[in-house]
């Protein structure tokens, strides 16, 4: 999360003109996904209102849903749970404690159920301790496992939002001498981080090239073919960098939206990205051959990078704009959890080390309450609603049987993909990277087909002599390379890893080391001062963590137009929250939009037996109306309907003018959800049977249409 690789190395990439209300071409793409998948529902039979809609049959579902019991004078409270304290699982209680402020009544208690000892999930940043006198710990003496760094963009907007809540304040670097003197920022401070370096190594194919400037978007000599005499590729793309390899197929999926329109592009996406591997797309589409292929796969990401989605390579790279730089956090990203846990005003809510093992409705035909079983207590829990942020991964060794899930909520439990990746960190007895003729002082990565990958120099300590220890990132990877270096990674770093500290010297002397030396003395040189000046390690394999069992998500062919709305499915009561159940997923910014998305399914559901006057009501308004600031608000736009769904065709232009050009209230999508999974729940089936829907159910569905207009379709009633 916030830490995976930067988009090729192929320029900027225009954003889709004409997005609308749509900052994320990523949310309007999930906007699509979702839109298209509740109109199959409506479109099997006619007990469904259906009306056509540019192929999608969609009425407004209303904001001001009916209360089922509205004669409750005062409602006492409620109670929910939350299953892990990572981003999301925090931001949860963040926002209740933000709306049981604003409106008051609403009254909404949590509890925080944590496995492990300690809070912030992928939010870890490891500390060395002391282990010799003679070499003091530092300020910069650690380094982060999990989330590392911030692109300053519009789509994580709601990231930069939070750090403001949580006062953590931007940092400039300094520019002059006199400043570098007085730069002293604090933990939690944003600090610039820097993506690129001045002398960073590329080693690939024995062929070393120093980056001797830190261009933003070029490298020279290019990640090429010709520049590491890597053999067996086509003339033609030779002396190309893979950077512009990669992002040429791109361009032609961006081209089919300015030339063709809107729909022509999601129809693109749909039928001939999404359900190709990027590795198949670029084969399909760009002709090029396997070892080609592997030839970018591998100078760009790594190692099985291409199993994922061509549409998640497509999208990202539509997405990705650092916008104002990369930013990283004084002290670590555990920063940000111990400042979140901080602002949590119920601290009493953190219970850790309480592993759930079971979740179920407590009356399988009423489902308002549910049940919550931990480890090692005899005394079942009961709570109103359970927001479960732990991963898809740790969530399928939970028993969730009495849950009553779908089949697509389960395979999206079971198959959804979560990217492998590890971190080992070094303490070394000096910056020896700044000195022996390296020079590498802005930070940068050096990159190499070596088992390290890709060996990042912190942008923390640039200003930290050289002379005194300090900590390098000396391999990250994922993928195939994360599974082939964590076998050697122990459970109890830094113990019984010897043959992991022999890998990682030799790789770290061959990537710095002059490849044009013929005896070898520079590798040499370089190995021996490694060896000599390493003072302890730590490494760390997230796919070896029982509650993580993996690192972020990484969607498979045809994983998000497939699953997503069976991921995020909820009636309400139980929500799946975190990274994985969002559209921007791998990055916190993911983790804090499902928690708003989750919040919002809640108060949907809570509105059912509420008086129209209580807080409940008004925090569920607030939200419909966009009064609810960010971070806190407003809901993720991907729960809105795009417009490019218009008014069903079967109104006239008459009706079309009554109801006006913005007919889809904001949000429109969750409630939707909410209703189909509601009526599915209370059908006891995997898939709504439309024959057995009640006049009840499709009411909301038709929502509140404006006097005048009627649907052209009649709704017909099952007896």
């Amino acid at each position: 999360m916030a830490s995976l690789p930067a988009a090729p190395s192929a320029g900027v990439l225009p954003v889709i003109p004409g997005s609308h209300d749509f900052t994320s071409i990523v949310s309007r793409w999930a906007a699509l996904v979702l839109c298209e998948d509740f109109s199959k529902l409506q479109n099997c039979a006619s007990s469904v209102p259906t009306q056509k809609a540019d192929g999608f049959h969609l009425l407004p579902i209303a904001q001001n849903l009916q209360s089922t019991n509205p004669d409750i004078e005062k409602l006492p409270g409620y109670k929910v749970g939350i299953i892990g304290s990572g981003a999301a699982g925090m931001f949860t209680a963040m926002i209740f404690d933000y709306l049981n402020d604003k409106f008051e009544g609403l009254n909404v208690e949590y509890e925080i159920l944590e496995a492990d000892d300690k809070v912030g999930g992928r939010l870890f940043t490891y500390k060395f301790p002391e282990k010799d006198p003679e070499y003091p710990i530092g300020p910069h003496d650690y380094y982060d496992v999990g989330a590392m760094r911030f692109p300053n963009s519009k789509v994580m907007a709601r990231t930069f939002e939070l750090f403001k809540v949580l006062e953590m304040d931007f940092v400039p670097e300094p520019e002059s001498e006199e400043e570098v003197k007085n730069y002293d920022p604090k933990p939690g401070n944003l600090i610039q981080y820097y993506m690129r370096g001045i002398n960073q190594p590329v080693l690939f194919n024995g062929v070393q090239v120093v980056q001797k400037e830190a261009l933003k978007d070029i490298f020279e000599p290019p990640m090429s073919a010709d520049t590491f005499g890597i053999p067996h590729i086509p003339a033609d793309v030779r002396n190309k960098g893979a950077g512009d390899l990669s992002g040429d197929p791109i361009k032609k999926v961006l081209d089919v939206y300015t030339k063709e329109g809107a729909q022509a592009f999601w129809d693109e996406l749909r039928d001939k990205v999404d359900p190709y591997s990027a590795r198949q797309y670029l084969a399909k589409e760009a002709s090029y051959d396997y070892n080609t292929i592997e030839m970018i796969e591998t100078l760009d990401f790594g190692n099985r990078w291409y199993d994922q989605a061509a549409s998640e390579m497509v999208l990202e790279s539509l997405d990705f704009d650092a916008g104002q730089g990369w930013w990283c956090v004084e002290g670590g990203a555990s920063q940000i959890a111990l400042r979140m846990k901080k602002m949590v005003k119920a601290q009493t809510a953190f219970e850790l080390g309480k592993a759930v093992t079971a979740i179920s409705y407590k009356d399988p035909t009423d489902r308002k309450k549910l049940e919550v079983t931990v480890e090692g207590e005899s005394t079942i829990r009961t709570y109103d609603a359970v927001f479960n942020s732990a991963t898809l991964a740790a969530q399928q060794h939970m028993q969730l049987e009495g849950l009553k899930l779908n089949w697509g909520t389960k395979c999206a439990i079971r198959n959804l993909g979560y990217g492998a990746s590890c971190k080992v960190g070094v303490r070394f007895k000096t910056l020896w990277w700044k000195q022996n003729g390296l020079n590498i002082t802005k930070g940068g990565v050096g990159k190499t087909d070596l088992p390290i990958h890709f060996c990042v120099y912190p942008s923390y300590n640039v200003h930290d002599s050289a002379d005194k220890p300090g900590v390098l990132l000396v391999s990250y990877t994922w993928s195939q390379e994360a599974s082939r270096i964590g076998a050697l990674i122990s459970n109890n770093s830094p113990s019984d890893e010897k043959k992991l500290r022999a890998v990682i010297t030799h790789d770290l002397a061959r990537l710095h080391a002059k490849t044009d030396d013929k005896d070898e003395a520079d590798y040499k040189r370089l190995y021996k001062i490694i060896d000599d000046q390493w003072l302890d390690h730590y490494a760390y394999n997230w796919y070896e963590n029982p509650r993580m069992a993996g690192a972020f998500a990484y969607f498979g062919p045809q994983q998000f137009s497939n699953l997503y709305n069976d991921v995020t499915a909820s009636d309400g009561r139980y929500m799946i929250i975190g990274e994985a159940t969002s559209a921007h997923h791998a990055w916190v910014v993911g983790a804090l939009e499902s928690a708003v998305r989750g919040v919002y399914q809640f108060l949907c559901t809570a509105t059912e037996s509420a008086p129209p006057e209580a807080a409940v009501w008004k925090a569920y308004n607030a939200y419909n109306n966009r009064e609810i600031p960010g971070p806190f608000g407003p809901i993720p736009e991907e729960w809105n309907r795009p417009k490019d769904v218009r008014l069903p065709r079967d109104y006239s232009k008459d009706d079309r003018k009554k109801i006006g050009e913005n007919i889809v209230p904001v949000g429109e999508l969750l409630r939707m959800g909410i209703l189909m999974e509601q009526i599915r729940l209370r059908q006891g089936v995997d898939v709504i049977i439309p024959d057995q829907i009640s006049e009840n159910d499709v009411t909301a569905i038709l929502g509140e249409i404006p006097e005048g207009v009627q649907p052209s379709v009649p709704v017909s009633v099952a007896a």
